[in-house]
């Protein structure tokens, strides 16, 4: 995935098996869908919306860090 973290790309790998949309990501967190992919880019730390991300999509907490 280009220009992802490692959150970022696991993030967007689950999301591709689970046909779960960027936009579904960004309603659940509260934010706009750029400022989720920019927490996946790692541009913007996320830290309040990571571990609702996380726990949305079921990923590692070592994943997290």
């Amino acid at each position: 995935m280009a220009n992802y973290t490692e959150f970022g790309a696991e993030a967007r790998k689950i999301m591709l098996q689970k046909n779960i949309k960027m936009k579904d990501v960004a309603k659940e967190v509260g934010v706009s869908v750029t400022y989720v992919s920019e927490i996946f880019k790692g541009t913007r730390p996320g830290k309040n919306q990571k571990p609702i991300i996380a726990k949305m999509l079921g990923l590692e907490s070592e994943v997290m860090a």
